[in-house]
């Protein structure tokens, strides 16, 4: 990878921010002294969000988002637009994991996991890359779940998460190669074993721990990876 200087004093926007690897990120940036908007499905429920304003009042704007719901998209891209910003980091890292077996799977529950996992990531891709500056990062949290090649727990009720992640790395292949014009590095990005709502408690990383393995190679990364699908430590994993 080639070393880039940290994001600091930049503009980020995360997804999925009210909790987990979400909440990790935004706390993470806030720190580093970047204007950080943080999306969520409902804001008003967003407490640890709410609680971080009082401390981050000036670099904290919470925004609601459903990248499931195109009016919500919408709606958000209007506001931003008022705004006038302008992203340096995007982290797409909204998702849903619905526990089905074989002999319990159901349509709703492979439509609900794409909706969410891959056409509300790809849809809100979209709309917002235009935010992006030159030469900023598009990262999509993505899964070692998602490898067709290393097939992780395939007894586990993981099939839609799997079969979601799978196709959000390869959404990701093909849009690193439509923003490489503008310099934009397009990933997706594995956390890795997290003890998250999704991770369980038995999981071996913490979130900060997580979340501090993916800043160090987000920071590294360079538009030779651009395209590729990595570990929380920057490793090439198998598509």
């Amino acid at each position: 990878m080639k070393n880039k200087s940290n994001i600091l004093d930049s503009n980020v926007l995360i997804t999925g921010a009210n909790r987990g690897l979400g909440l990790g990120f935004v706390k993470h940036y806030l720190r580093k002294n970047n204007t950080v908007v943080a999306c969520c499905r409902d804001k008003t429920k967003a407490v640890e969000l709410i609680n971080l304003e009082s401390n981050y009042s000036n670099n904290l704007i919470i925004e609601t988002l459903d990248v499931s719901n195109e009016n919500s998209k919408d709606a958000l891209v209007d506001r931003l637009k008022v705004r006038n910003l302008k992203f340096d980091l995007i982290i797409n890292n909204a998702g849903v994991c619905i526990e089905e077996n074989l002999g319990d799977w159901t349509k709703d529950g492979f439509q609900k996991t794409f909706e969410v996992n891959t056409l509300g990531v790809a849809l809100f891709s979209q709309a917002i890359h235009e935010f992006l500056k030159e030469g900023g990062k598009l990262i999509n949290i993505s899964s070692g779940m998602g490898s067709i090649t290393l097939n992780i727990n395939p007894e586990a009720a993981l099939d839609a998460y799997a079969m979601s992640k799978a196709a959000l790395n390869i959404f990701t292949a093909r849009l690193s190669q439509k923003l490489l014009p503008r310099n934009i590095v397009t990933i997706a990005l594995s956390p890795g074993w997290v003890q998250t709502d999704m991770g369980g408690e038995e999981a071996p990383a913490t979130v900060d721990g997580a979340v501090a393995e993916m800043v160090n190679t987000i920071d590294k990364l360079g538009l030779q990876e651009s395209g590729k699908f990595l570990s929380e430590t920057g490793e090439e994993l198998p598509w």
